[in-house]
């Protein structure tokens, strides 16, 4: 967590710096605190202190900002409201999250349902996982390579040359195999 802290119309002393400093790092509670950036300004206007708190978590920013006769009073309170505002975002990222569960639990079923091989008794037929990945247009050695870095028996790319989808693997022996479409 990153906090800034800035005095206008005051001197920022060492008990309002680590004062404030104690109010802010309880947000690190909420949310990861490496994304976190804090910027403090606490000002004076006539007879009036305020405290005006901006937090910006990745793409969402928060804004609180009060007023009393106290400092140390508008800093309680722009840190209160602040920290409603934090509940109320953990709530609704929950929310969210809770949604984005549902909506992949019901796409794996609509999945397992269109490729049912249960009342195949054999094991070999049943497909035990799907993955999808985009088809970059690469060169074969560039595909070598790559499924040589990452381990994989099977390699599908699209051949930067033809615009072919082509497919290579590792037989038993340990050569390379390339398959590729007759083209029509």
């Amino acid at each position: 967590m990153q906090i800034n802290i800035t005095a206008r119309h005051l001197k920022l002393t060492n008990s309002i710096d680590s004062y404030i400093r104690k109010k802010i790092t309880k947000y690190g509670n909420f949310f990861d605190t490496n994304n976190i950036f804090v910027h403090v300004i606490v000002s004076v206007e006539k007879n009036r202190l305020i405290t005006e708190i901006l937090l910006h978590l990745g793409k969402v920013s928060l804004r609180s900002k009060e007023e009393s006769t106290d400092l140390y009073a508008s800093i309680d309170l722009a840190s209160d409201k602040l920290e409603k505002q934090l509940k109320k975002q953990k709530d609704i990222s929950k929310a969210h999250r809770k949604d984005n569960q549902k909506i992949l639990k019901n796409k794996k079923r609509n999945i397992e349902e269109a490729f049912s091989y249960d009342t195949m008794e054999d094991s070999r037929t049943k497909i035990a996982e799907i993955k999808r990945f985009d088809l970059k247009p690469v060169i074969i050695e560039d595909a070598i390579n790559e499924m040589d870095k990452f381990g994989y028996r099977v390699y599908l790319f699209k051949d930067a040359t033809s615009e072919n989808t082509k497919v290579l693997y590792r037989n038993d022996s340990g050569s390379l195999v390339l398959l590729e479409p007759n083209e029509m």
